[in-house]
């Protein structure tokens, strides 16, 4: 499967829980918000699933980014970060299972319309978090080998043997995307979510405050659960 089939399945699938938003729930305040509610939900809950069945692969990952950090700003006035890095590399599989966790609820909480500030907030941040992470594995193809990244001066015509990380991960293993492909989409995903900032109060709300939150406490448990399952306790169902 490719982005694009994965985007053309979700955008389908926001459609239909938007139309079942309003003629079943009767819940739809705009329909342009609650769509992307539906789009932008279904994307992260797809996205966090593909990468709860192996929590280590993004874990890994994310090591190749904390190495990564911590030569890059080694070599500038910053360097006082870089011993960050080691120690969080240290913690890659917690950090993974936090993000991956995260973007599930975060997910869920769009489609049901669960505290729709803090959700619009949340989403942005993560969504923000995410751009920076891809668009320096983009832009490292601009950087000479033996350049450092904040040496501008030394960038180059893009040249993909240059990245630093090649691949963000964004899908685990489902979809190995090209580092300037996951960019340009997570720049794409900044339209809804600062557009959630400005309209968050249009958002469509599922069910009873107690049921939503009922729904969140069991999805956040549940999703722990199987995360750890697959990395502590046995292999990765699949």
């Amino acid at each position: 499967m490719t982005l694009t089939q994965l985007l053309i399945y979700i955008a389908i699938a926001a459609i239909i829980l938007t139309l079942a938003d309003k003629f079943l729930f009767d819940r739809v305040k705009n329909y342009i918000v609650s769509y992307l509610q539906n789009f932008a939900g279904s994307l992260f809950i797809f996205s966090g699933a593909v990468k709860i069945v192996d929590p280590l692969g993004t874990a890994f990952k994310m090591e190749d980014y904390f190495e990564q950090f911590e030569y890059t700003f080694a070599e500038t006035w910053m360097s006082f970060i870089a011993p960050v890095f080691p120690f969080l590399s240290e913690y890659s599989v917690i950090f993974s299972m936090i993000t991956i966790v995260v973007e599930i609820i975060l997910g869920y909480m769009l489609v049901v319309g669960s505290k729709p500030k803090f959700t619009s907030w949340a989403f942005l941040v993560l969504v923000v978090f995410f751009t920076a992470l891809t668009g320096f594995t983009f832009l490292t193809g601009f950087v000479p080998t033996d350049a450092n990244f904040f040496n501008f001066s030394a960038w180059q015509e893009f040249n993909e043997l240059n990245m630093r990380v090649t691949d963000c991960g964004c899908f685990g293993d489902f979809i190995i995307l090209d580092p300037r492909v996951s960019f340009m989409k997570d720049v794409f995903l900044l339209i809804p979510a600062i557009f959630f900032i400005l309209r968050y109060k249009d958002f469509h709300q599922l069910f009873m405050p107690v049921i939503r939150n009922i729904g969140l406490g069991v999805l956040l448990i549940a999703s722990v659960i199987y995360g750890i399952s697959n990395f502590m306790w046995d292999i990765p169902d699949f």
